[in-house]
């Protein structure tokens, strides 16, 4: 073997130790597995589906939430999850967030997905990105 961890094989030639790069193999699939995993871990339907028609006292806006948003954001909007880590998530309950966003941005996010954020405006109504964006405003009280 060479000081590049290189095998020297019966022919002379240089080959690649696999042994040695079988750490390297396993971080590298475990980055990748849990990137995938955390983009995909957004956006299931079951609530959403069944409340597509509700006007908008009706919708369960933190149950959307959960559903919806948590994976990344946290139940309490803290972003305090390992999702909300891999793919930085906005923690909502910062108040300089709050004070300086504006419903019509936090409309825009949910509806177009900012980064890697999934977009819902053709995963949920109108009126329930609605109450979605009243329900973030909720956690402007909880610090």
């Amino acid at each position: 073997m060479d000081e590049k961890g290189l095998q020297i094989n019966h022919e002379g030639r240089k080959k690649l130790d696999m042994k040695s790069t079988r750490p390297a193999m396993r971080l590298f699939l475990v980055f990748v597995g849990a990137g995938l995993w955390a983009v995909s871990g957004c956006a299931s339907r079951p609530l959403a589906k069944a409340e597509a028609n509700y006007p908008a006292g009706q919708v369960d806006a933190r149950g959307l939430f959960v559903e919806n948003c948590s994976v990344c954001h946290g139940k309490n909007g803290k972003a305090h999850t390992f999702h909300g880590w891999l793919v930085g998530a906005q923690n909502l309950t910062d108040a300089k967030w709050q004070a300086e966003t504006t419903d019509a941005e936090i409309l825009h996010a949910i509806k177009t997905g900012p980064s890697v954020m999934p977009a819902f405006e053709k995963k949920l109504s109108e009126t329930e990105i609605e109450a979605l964006a009243a329900y973030v405003r909720t956690f402007r009280q909880s610090q």
